[in-house]
């Protein structure tokens, strides 16, 4: 397609300008997914240290921890968490107890960069667990959440200094006295006075 459209003005004084799509923005903006779908990136913590282990599915991630105890169980260490838990003989508890979904995301390059980003943030806290491969350092991940950081004290700062007031048609909610980052307020309806 691009060399046909390149053809089409190849004889004109019309120059082809060409613009990624792929961009990191676009990789790290949480895109709306099917409700109760429960894919993505998932932690999975060892009950006897704590540790924790980081993993990705496009699939349900119950159904991916099932395959974890599996190969527990039968003593077929294919993941990291199921190697750490056979070879330190530690004990794995329950989905409920053990399994998290950190961030609902669809399956690709997309996933991959979250997953990676949680690695990194588990290993600097030295929660993670040793058996699973860490990534090289990425930086972009600590300015990010740098940024982050700075962006959602700046909104609580703002909303500390103004006073607001529930929109009377919005009441319900109760998301208005409950602004913890500045994307919630996209969900609330606040009038400042």
């Amino acid at each position: 397609m691009i060399r046909k459209v390149t053809n089409i003005f190849k004889d004109t004084d019309v120059k082809i300008a060409y613009r990624a799509t792929n961009t990191i923005f676009k990789q790290l903006t949480n895109k709306p997914d099917k409700p109760n779908n429960q894919n993505g990136i998932y932690s999975i913590k060892c009950i006897t240290c704590n540790k924790k282990y980081v993993g990705q599915s496009g699939r349900d991630i119950q159904l991916r921890y099932k395959e974890h105890i599996n190969q527990i169980k039968n003593c077929n260490p294919q993941s990291a968490y199921a190697n750490h838990i056979i070879q330190n003989k530690h004990e794995f508890g329950t989905a409920e107890t053990t399994l998290k979904l950190l961030r609902q995301c669809n399956k690709g390059s997309h996933m991959n960069c979250w997953e990676q980003k949680y690695i990194q943030e588990y290993h600097r806290l030295g929660k993670f667990i040793t058996e699973q491969q860490t990534y090289e350092y990425n930086p972009l991940f600590a300015i990010a959440q740098e940024r982050n950081k700075k962006y959602n004290q700046s909104y609580l700062e703002w909303h500390s200094n103004n006073k607001i007031r529930q929109d009377p048609t919005h009441i319900t909610t109760g998301k208005e006295n409950n602004l913890n980052s500045i994307y919630d307020i996209k969900n609330t309806h606040a009038l400042i006075y």
